[in-house]
Parts: C-alpha cells; sequence; structure tokens
C-alpha cells in the first residue's frame, strides 16, 4: 500500500504570531490524526505535534509555513489544520487567540 502524503501551505494571521496558546491548539489538533505531520518554515523543521517544537518556529504575523503530512490521515491533518490557520486560530466563543 502506498503512503498518503500531502502538504499546502498557510500563513500565520495572528498578530503576536505563533505563541504557546495556538501552538497547543495546533498540537492538540494534530495529535488526533493517525499521521506525521510535519510543519515547515525555510529549512527547518518541527514535529506539528508537539508544542515545544512548534514555539521553536518563532513564526511571526505574515510568515509562510509549508504544513507536510503522511500516513493514513494526511490529507484531512492537513485540510483541518489550514482550516485552524484560516479561521485566526478562533474559539467557540468568537474570540482569538491572536
Amino acid at each position: 500500500m502506498r503512503e498518503n502524503r500531502v502538504q499546502g501551505p498557510v500563513t500565520v494571521d495572528l498578530e503576536n504570531g505563533l505563541h504557546l496558546v495556538p501552538c497547543s491548539r495546533i498540537a492538540e489538533l494534530a495529535s488526533r490524526f493517525d499521521c506525521q505531520i510535519r510543519i515547515l518554515k525555510g529549512d527547518l523543521e518541527v514535529d506539528a505535534k508537539t508544542i515545544l517544537d512548534l514555539m521553536t518556529l518563532e513564526a511571526t504575523c505574515g510568515e509562510n509555513l509549508v504544513l507536510a503530512a503522511s500516513g493514513i490521515d494526511a490529507q484531512e491533518a492537513v485540510y483541518q489544520l489550514t482550516k485552524l490557520f484560516t479561521s485566526g486560530f478562533e474559539v467557540s466563543n468568537g474570540s482569538d487567540v491572536g
């Protein structure tokens, strides 16, 4: 069986960049999927399921990142994480984390 690999670009649209709260949301969502998920910023590549790895990206507002997933849930994982980025990391009460 061929391994499913998916990539997609995202832009950090949070005024304060990827600080602890959005990093925790990324890791929590990524952990739901049965696949390996990496986030790339230039030559730096980190595990999207690990908050500390995500914090090392030091991604600021306006920066472009690449979501890369491989495994059974790769397509859905990239789709859902892209939605998280494009929603501005909105929370259920309508406020955001930026």
